[in-house]
């Protein structure tokens, strides 16, 4: 009776791990649904003529160098998930969003309008954006209730909050409104009984300079280009 027992119970183990959660699920033409993301976010900041020059007279002259680095920071950004089935491992996706970011650009020993010089100050450039990717989404084959894929495309933006940090002067920064991103990742597909899940690890990178030259600002002419690099966490509920 003991050994019956536990026969039946090991099938019963055996049939809830071969159970399959939303069978067929992905042969649907369309399916929707949305996402939340975090992602650590900063500048590639190319640096100007002008930055070289002051390194330069500041060597020959023992003046203390201005220096600009770019940190890295966090963001929030959340939208809707459009999947259209185009073969059998191979979906496009429409996911529109708002994106939350703030990105920081430190200087040391940067010039003030009294001729002083600041030991460190920071810029920081907060962005709204409405984000527009569309991406193409390669699929291995199921295995039981998980599917890895890939996931590629590009993402334009239009940044409603005017690009500007509210800063004057030789202190000015100002960005472009708009931007285009490259965009790849990977992540996992994991069906349950009532909804899909898929966190998803994807890299963004700026094709668009956003740097906008500001002539009366001393920071600004120290930056010839300055690019978005995101990398983030993403999780889709479908």
């Amino acid at each position: 009776m003991a050994l019956l027992l536990l026969l039946g119970n090991t099938t019963q183990a055996q049939q809830k791990i071969k159970t399959l959660n939303k069978p067929g699920y992905d042969d649907r033409p369309v399916h929707y649904g949305f996402y939340l993301a975090m992602p650590l976010t900063k500048y590639n900041l190319q640096h100007s003529q002008a930055y070289v020059d002051q390194l330069q007279s500041a060597d020959a002259n023992g003046t203390p160098r201005v220096s600009i680095n770019t940190k890295t920071d966090i963001g929030f950004y959340t939208g809707l998930v459009l999947n259209v089935r185009l073969a059998e491992y191979l979906d496009a996706r429409f996911v529109p969003g708002v994106g939350f970011y703030s990105r920081t650009i430190q200087y040391n020993n940067a010039p003030t309008e009294t001729g002083e010089r600041l030991e460190q100050d920071e810029q920081t450039l907060n962005n709204v954006m409405v984000e527009l990717p569309l991406l193409l989404k390669y699929k291995s084959k199921r295995r039981s209730n998980y599917r890895p894929y890939l996931v590629a495309g590009i993402k334009p933006g239009i940044d409603l909050g005017k690009g500007n940090n509210g800063g004057e002067g030789i202190n000015e920064l100002q960005i472009e409104d708009f931007d285009l991103a490259l965009e790849y990742g990977l992540g996992l597909d994991i069906f349950y009984p009532f909804f899909k899940f898929a966190p998803e690890l994807r890299f963004s990178h700026g094709l668009i300079n956003q740097h906008k030259q500001v002539q009366e600002s001393n920071y600004s002419a120290y930056i010839q280009k300055l690019t978005n690099h995101n990398v983030s966490l993403i999780l889709f509920f479908e």
